[in-house]
């Protein structure tokens, strides 16, 4: 007896000190009941409520067309230590989803800037908007600095200032085409957006946005990218046919993919980014938004992003390494639809967004292959939009217009992500996500 007791210890022993060593600094979010990080991070969601306003209905069961979904814009903070910290804040920054899934925060989290434009596709033009300001021509300089401000129609940026709790819109500029899409440059000081006949440049000086440069371009409005020196931009771009007027719509030629170059504060075009001739592949009409692997080597570039439900699509895959990049490859029927594309930091997988309103799924990608290949499907709740990983690639967050949510996914080596059960409420009608660190007023350095 005494000699089986001295091996149930041998054997016991040895365990215990593998769970210890097993646990030994491993405060991570499961040592919590509720979503953590590493670090303290800011994500940014904006909501256009006319998409949420399709889904609503009247006493009959059709549509209501009468608009009474506020667009939104809320902030959650993250961190390793607290709750999340959520805030919604209603009718200070028009939005609106017809455009990219994505935005910009400055480098140091202390702002955030969201695009608005006019153009409204047959199906929105129905809506019965509430009294007030709709285009830039209805808008005075003392309507800009109010509080509220609808002017759904309006051709607009927004700057929200994340360090007031309040999270007030500190300055709103207006444009005389339309802005689809706004990024931070990589070198961390401007911020360029994109819009039907220009490129602009701006910075903030004093919790204002100062245009620094506007360059003409004649493609059409861009989705585009920035590679991670900054020094080149690839965008998906579509012609109007018909003049572009705020409130209307009209037919779009079929788009193209261009290449520009940053020279100083200005956007020159390069090349157009054309499909291989040997590849069995085309741009599609809903060809939309794109983009750049973490190492700067090729682009994704989506499908059927304003058509999904009819049906399968590929992922096309631009060699950016070329002296003239080109479209060389392309992942076969991806998903129904597909939205937008996050990278993961570990260069081996990037995820993508299907659109599906009542099936909708994430597509998990090997970008270490050559070609890339589709790994497998995750479900996802209804025509996902903005993603974006944590800088250190432990999780993904996923955002919602239907839901109203931003899911949250749990990853695990290089392949694997894992649906947390917990998710993030924000605003209706979610178009798009940036994701930045947390300001920290002692910090304070240049935007």
């Amino acid at each position: 007896m005494k000699n089986n007791r001295i091996f149930k210890s041998n054997h016991i022993i040895p365990f215990l000190a593998t769970v210890m060593m097993t646990c030994v600094g491993c405060k991570t979010a499961s040592d919590h009941p509720y979503l953590t990080t590493q670090t303290p991070i800011t994500l940014l969601s904006s909501n256009d409520g006319e998409i949420n306003q399709l889904f609503q209905l009247n006493s009959e069961q059709t549509t209501d067309w009468e608009l009474k979904t506020k667009d939104s814009f809320t902030v959650i903070h993250l961190g390793p230590n607290h709750p999340p910290i959520i805030k919604t804040v209603y009718d200070t920054a028009p939005t609106f989803i017809m455009g990219t899934p994505s935005m910009a925060m400055s480098k140091d989290g202390r702002f955030g800037l969201i695009t608005n434009h006019g153009w409204r596709p047959a199906e929105f033009q129905k809506f019965q908007l509430p009294p007030g300001p709709k285009t830039n021509a209805d808008l005075t300089v003392e309507m800009l600095k109010q509080t509220h401000l609808t002017a759904q129609h309006a051709n607009i940026v927004s700057l929200i200032d994340l360090a007031d709790s309040n999270y007030p819109v500190v300055h709103r500029v207006l444009l005389d085409d339309f802005p689809i899409h706004v990024l931070r440059h990589p070198d961390g000081h401007r911020f360029f957006v994109g819009a039907s006949k220009h490129f602009y440049v701006f910075k903030i000086v004093n919790s204002k946005l100062i245009e620094i440069s506007r360059s003409p371009h004649s493609h059409g409005m861009p989705h585009f990218w920035f590679t991670p020196k900054g020094d080149r931009i690839i965008a998906t771009q579509a012609v109007s046919k018909t003049p572009l007027i705020p409130g209307k719509g009209g037919k779009m030629e079929l788009p193209t993919v261009q290449w520009y170059t940053v020279n100083g504060d200005r956007v020159e075009h390069l090349s157009e980014v054309k499909i291989s001739s040997n590849l069995a592949t085309e741009l599609l009409p809903e060809t939309a938004i794109l983009r750049v692997s973490t190492d700067g080597k090729f682009a994704f570039i989506c499908q059927r992003a304003n058509n999904s439900g009819k049906d399968y699509s590929d992922i096309l895959i631009a060699d950016l390494t070329l002296e003239k990049p080109e479209i060389t490859s392309f992942i076969e029927d991806a998903a129904d639809g597909i939205e937008s594309f996050a990278f993961h930091p570990n260069g081996k997988m990037a995820v993508a967004t299907g659109l599906g309103t009542y099936h909708n799924c994430i597509v998990v990608l090997d970008t270490a292959t050559k070609p890339a290949r589709v790994l497998y499907t995750l479900d996802a709740k209804g025509i996902s939009q903005g993603i974006e990983f944590t800088p250190e690639g432990d999780k993904l967050f996923v955002g919602s217009p239907t839901a109203g949510r931003i899911e949250v996914f749990d990853v695990v080596g290089d392949y694997e992500l894992r649906k947390n059960p917990k998710f993030l409420n924000i605003g209706f009608g979610h178009n798009s996500l940036t994701i930045g660190p947390r300001y920290i007023a002692e910090k304070n350095k240049d935007n």
